[in-house]
């Protein structure tokens, strides 16, 4: 057991929030879920990218073959059998949700260490990268009913028996530069720099007010925009802040001269300006080759589905706080709060905002928001701003983070 200690506590200082895994050239952007003993991750997210079978075996006990491996795990005991040899574990596999969950220490350290031809694990990356052909997974959901899953299911969103946890969202990225400006200008920045660069302050600025932070994106890679919701449900996120930059229409008389800052909450659209950024930045969904939600159309999915309705006053009033604190530091003039249907925002059942911090398409702005200290000014009020949140929510509820 001091061995599984030590790795315990090695993986404690080097555990991502977020886990990248790649399989030729597809990657998959996996996140972790904190539990009171670590760091855990959910197997099946590792399909459709990874050859992945989990069948029950009744009593808490779990069949399981990652890429070649074959294991034993069972429910609530820190042990795995590894083709016939017992490996202990720095924390034990645990049901929630109708899903068996795993310490992030087997597919850290225990399957590239069994499976050196086929997995390895890059620390600096928090990169998981598979070798070989893929293959039909097959996963056996556990029934929610299972006493385990209760026993052990995870904090649900909202509920503060743990530290604030924010998810932040990098517009953007790979093959998707988003948009690019400054209109007539001699140099040019793109959206999904810009994005990657603000988001990262505001993760700094975040940890410093003592909130724990999810990143959909730490670098330049494409995150399906349906999928970006989905990452902040699973690390039970309860707040989503998505980073954009605005673009002007060009069939607008001076469009070079647009300026301003906007936030959006996630409702139909009102103005034909809200349509607009709703089209321009739900385009993204056309550089994806796959996606693992279902192509519905946003709007009929917030009439029909009452957990996403439940978070739209939550969400203006989050909005609201944003652009007040914007106001106190940003150049550009206040577009205000707007809704629209941006399909980012639809897979989040938490409250759930866009920020467009200023128009790349005006030269002045474009070198603002281009500016490192401009950007950390950006993440401070957006960060001070969900902290001013997050309060006045827990007053009203009479409830404190412990």
């Amino acid at each position: 057991m001091i061995g599984a200690v030590l790795v315990a506590l090695q993986l404690a200082s080097t555990t991502p929030s977020v886990l990248s895994v790649r399989a030729g050239d597809s990657e998959s952007i996996v996140p972790l879920v904190e539990t009171n003993l670590g760091a855990a991750i959910s197997l099946e997210r590792l399909a459709p990218l990874v050859p992945l079978t989990i069948s029950a075996l009744g009593n808490g006990r779990f069949a399981v073959k990652v890429a070649g491996v074959d294991m034993e795990l069972r429910d609530q005991l820190p042990y795995a059998r590894v083709s016939g040899q017992i490996v202990p574990l720095a924390a034990a596999p645990f049901v929630a949700d109708g899903h068996l969950l795993v310490p992030f220490e087997i597919v850290a350290e225990l399957l590239p260490r069994v499976a050196t031809d086929r997995v390895r694990y890059n620390a600096a990356r928090a990169e998981l990268r598979f070798t070989g052909a893929a293959a039909p997974s097959s996963v056996a959901l556990i029934p929610a009913s299972d006493a385990t899953a209760k026993r052990a299911s995870p904090t649900r969103p909202g509920v503060r028996a743990r530290k604030r946890r924010i998810v932040v969202d990098a517009g953007h990225g790979g093959v998707d530069s988003g948009m690019h400006g400054p209109i007539r200008g001699s140099w040019t920045i793109y959206e999904k720099n810009i994005t990657l660069a603000v988001a990262q302050k505001l993760d700094t600025a975040l940890r410093a007010r003592g909130m724990d932070v999810t990143m959909t994106r730490t670098r330049d890679t494409l995150i399906a925009l349906d999928d970006r919701g989905k990452i902040a449900n699973e690390v039970h996120g309860d707040v989503f802040v998505s980073i954009h930059v605005n673009a002007a229409n060009l069939a607008w008389k001076k469009p070079a001269e647009a300026r301003g800052y906007e936030t959006y909450f996630l409702a139909e659209a009102k103005t034909e300006d809200a349509k607009r950024v709703e089209r321009m930045e739900n385009e993204s969904v056309h550089f994806e080759t796959s996606s693992s939600s279902e192509k519905d159309d946003p709007l009929t999915f917030i009439k029909l589905d009452m957990a996403q309705n439940e978070h739209l006053r939550e969400s203006s009033e989050l909005a609201a706080m944003i652009q007040r604190r914007l106001g106190l530091m940003h150049p550009g003039p206040s577009r205000g709060v707007k809704q629209a249907g941006f399909r980012v925002l639809v897979t989040a059942y938490m409250p759930a905002v866009l920020v467009e911090i200023g128009f790349g398409t005006n030269a002045e702005e474009a070198r603002f928001i281009n500016n490192p200290s401009r950007q950390r000014d950006i993440a401070n009020a957006v960060a001070a701003a969900v902290g001013e949140y997050l309060d006045h929510y827990e007053r009203r509820l009479g409830s404190t983070t412990p």
